[in-house]
């Protein structure tokens, strides 16, 4: 039966921790998405590399109200949104790739979890891949082309 490899990524908004994870979770085809058996046993770290954790967000931009209109009093670039959502956090993407087998829309979700394996509040977005995998030669054939535009298979005798 063909494959096919699905790319999914996914942009890590504020409001995660270091140690906190990702796992991709699907409906495997039909019905709703299993939410207690992941795709895979896999933990995306919602920080790889660092990523999200040294950036403007932190000091001296989002902890301090540089903004803030000293000599007036009144709110500056430091309230909201600026020094209450670091930049630094949201500029990470976790990925991850999926082998599927046939065809088929699948609908696929990153269920974010703490450190301590609890999954975080909030509904994860869902998101229905489309699989159009190129389909195998019958037996006694091979299969010499294959024109996803026009869905024409072309098969040469074995």
């Amino acid at each position: 039966m063909s494959t096919t490899l699905v790319t999914l990524s996914f942009q890590v908004g504020v409001g995660y921790a270091l140690g906190d994870y990702a796992q991709l979770h699907s409906n495997g085809g039909s019905g709703d998405i299993d939410w207690v058996d992941p795709v895979s046993d896999e933990h995306l770290d919602l920080f790889p590399g660092g990523a999200g954790i040294y950036g403007w967000g932190h000091a001296p931009w989002g902890h301090f109200r540089w903004g803030h209109a000293h000599a007036m009093r009144v709110p500056g670039w430091g309230y909201f949104p600026w020094g209450h959502a670091p930049w630094g956090h949201g500029a990470a993407t976790v990925s991850t790739q999926v082998e599927v087998t046939g065809c088929g829309g699948i609908t696929y979700a990153f269920a974010c979890y703490d450190e301590a394996g609890n999954q975080h509040e909030g509904t994860p977005e869902e998101v229905t891949v489309g699989i159009h995998a190129a389909p195998d030669a019958p037996t006694g054939l091979k299969k010499s082309a294959y024109n996803k535009t026009t869905d024409i298979l072309s098969l040469t005798a074995a």
